[in-house]
This record gives structure tokens, sequence and C-alpha cells, in this order.
């Protein structure tokens, strides 16, 4: 399993996280973030040559929100004259969004990029439509696909669709079709965690994931699981995944169609410490707590550099603060390329599930201490991720 950082906003701290403290093995680039024009240059975030990092990169034009991505003020998306977002009103027919899918997968290979993402439509209410955009494709790509490239078609899972076992069953009907030419799926799944908590943890929502992920693998197809949060765990507990992202801001974490069609703000936020010993986000308001408890060995990670420096004591906590988020990066991909590691199913599962019980025994340690955590600090996961676990 391949880690693959998803470069958005502030991506120079994903570059040095990989160039300078081996992090990850290669990159997806949001085109939201970066515009049409922005690989032409020698160099480019941070001062890395371009060629060497297209050389390990892939680029999500995100066409998820369509026409509608037109709205967005701080989005790039319009800079590319293809996407979806530039159609005239009216001008957005069938045959328009299979001429702009095309024309994406031609501008990657202008550029150079061995692995493609085909970029797709988050459009699979209607799934009939859905399928069928995939079918044209497919058909399209059976006489153009170059021998040294590696096609991923974008399957792009809103939260209705993943929710619904039925429509999941259909759409991997279709995706594993013997007439299929695609190297593998590039799988984005919209997750709506309830208020004050991060992770989604609706076990029909952790089971189609899996399906999809498990299936799709089993049938010879390369997945890419984008978007992920650290319940990739889980995922990976029971099936392989090729690659699989990570990221600094939530947004690259929790995939929302929403984003793309909607301008959203984010207010200030001191950040949050992710805690491999509870796997979990820790809100920094509570590190004075831990400190003044004797508690904060109990959830600080071990050989992690950007651990070392968040707490230390008196430290300004702010989202703002790279070392925050490369805390974050470094301490899931370790876990993840421990978990990927362990060939055997059976024993990786066991692996996870003996992660789980440590972390909820931090939890209550943390309140025979007379510590306890609110809101998405709490244990509101662990306990579902050990019955889904353990009924697989």
């Amino acid at each position: 399993m391949e880690i693959l950082h998803l470069l958005g906003h502030n991506a120079n701290w994903n570059l040095d996280l990989h160039f300078q403290n081996e992090v990850g093995d290669g990159f997806v680039f949001c085109a939201y973030s970066f515009p049409d024009g922005y690989f032409g240059r020698d160099k480019i975030s941070g001062g890395y040559k371009t060629t060497t990092v297209i050389d390990k990169s892939f680029i999500d034009l995100q066409y998820y929100g369509k026409k509608e991505s037109a709205n967005l003020t701080k989005s790039k998306l319009t800079t590319y004259s293809f996407h979806p977002s530039n159609v005239d009103s009216g001008a957005e027919t069938n045959q328009y969004l299979i001429t702009s899918i095309i024309q994406g997968i031609e501008y990657q290979l202008k550029l150079g990029f061995k692995k493609i993402i085909i970029p797709n439509y988050c459009d699979n209410e209607n799934i009939d439509a859905f399928i069928g955009i995939i079918k044209q494709v497919n058909r399209w790509l059976i006489i153009n696909k170059a021998d040294d490239v590696q096609y991923f078609m974008s399957i792009p899972f809103s939260y209705h669709t993943i929710h619904n076992s039925e429509k999941v069953e259909t759409v991997l009907y279709h995706l594993t079709d013997k007439k299929i030419v695609f190297d593998g799926y590039y799988i984005v799944c919209e997750p709506k965690p309830e208020t004050r908590q991060k992770l989604s943890i609706e076990t029909t929502y952790l089971s189609n994931i899996t399906r999809v992920l498990s299936v799709l693998k089993k049938q010879g197809f390369k997945t890419i699981y984008a978007y992920a949060n650290w319940d990739t765990l889980v995922f990976l507990a029971l099936t392989d995944i090729d690659y699989v992202t990570i990221a600094s801001f939530e947004n690259l974490r929790n995939f929302s169609i929403k984003r793309f069609t909607v301008t959203e703000g984010g207010g200030p936020s001191k950040g949050w410490y992710f805690s491999e010993a509870a796997l979990n986000m820790i809100k920094a308001q509570y590190m004075t707590l831990l400190r003044e408890k004797g508690t904060l060995d109990f959830i600080e990670n071990q050989h992690n550099i950007f651990s070392d420096a968040v707490l230390q004591e008196n430290y300004p906590w702010s989202n703002t603060k790279p070392e925050v988020h490369k805390n974050y990066m470094l301490s899931v991909a370790k876990l993840l390329k421990k978990v990927s590691s362990i060939s055997n199913i059976d024993q990786r599962k066991l692996f996870v599930l003996n992660k789980i019980d440590e972390a909820i025994s931090v939890y209550e340690a943390l309140e025979s201490r007379n510590v306890y955590l609110e809101d998405e600090s709490k244990n509101y996961h662990l306990g579902i991720w050990k019955s889904f676990l353990r009924s697989r």
C-alpha cells in the first residue's frame, strides 16, 4: 500500500513532509486549489522540481459539482477551460459531459502524468445515468488507451448512495464487467458525521465502503481510497487497498459535495492533537488539563518530532501551524503502513482490534484520573469499530 498526500491549501506542508521527512509515497493535486498552468513552471510549492513531483503524482480535476462549481469564490476550477464549471447555461448535455471527461484525460497526458484519475460527476442519485457515463468513457478508452499509462476511473459516492446497499451492488456489478479496461478506481465517499464528531460511525457506511474496496480489489482492480480519514484503519483491517490519501485540513479528509457547489467558510481554531494511543483527535484546549493531571503521556505519540514540538509547555496552538497537521499525517501514515504490512488479513484484523482495545484503555485510564474528554475528543467511535470488526 502507498500513501498519497491529498494536496490543497498550504500544499508546501505536505511536500516538505514527504521530501524532508520521508512521509508518504506521492501526491494527489486537487484542481480546486491549483489553477491551470500551475505545472508549467520549473519549480512548484516549496521549490521542488516540477518534473520530480509529477513523476509521483496524480491530479484530481474535481468535476463533482459540475456547472455549479462556477459559483465558488475561492476555487481555481474555472481556470480549466474544459471543466464543467465553464459550461453555458442549458448546454450541459450528456455528450458535453463525456467530451469534458475526455478533455480532462488528454490534459493530464499532455502534462506528462502516467497515472490518470479520470474525472467524473457526483450524480449517482440517477444510477443509470451514472453507469452510462462510465460505460461511454470505457468504450473511448478501449480505443485510446496508452500502454504506459494507468487509468483510474473516479467513483464518487454521494452520502445517500453509499448508504444504499442495493445501489452500491448495482454500481459494483457494472464496475467489474469483463469489458472494463480501467486499471483501477479512485473511490470517494461522502460521510456525514454527527454533530461534534469527526468520523461517521454508521455501520451501513462502514460496511458498504469495505464492500466496494474489497470487491474491486478481488476482481483485480487497483484501488485508491481518497479523502480518507483515520477510520481507514477499519477498512484496511478487512481488505487490501493500493493507495490511501492523507491530508492536512478536514475538508480534504471528509468529502463533501457541497464544497464544490457553495462557498463555505471556516472559523478560527486552536487545532487538534491526533493521538495514536487514543485513535482520536483531541482538542487543543484539553492539553492544559492533561498536563495538569499528569496524563499527557497517556495520549502522547512516540517517535514523532511534530508531536514533541506541539506538546511543549506553552506551545501557541493554532490550526495554522504546520506541525499540528504534520503530527496527524505522520502518525496516521505510520499506523496505515504498519497495518498494511501484515499480509494475513485475519492477523491484520486482530492487530487493529488490539489497537482499538488499547485506545479504549487509554480513555478508561484518563477517566480514572478524572479527565473526561467531550464532543469530538471523546470515545464515540471505538466501540462501534470493535463491534463492526468482530462481526466480520
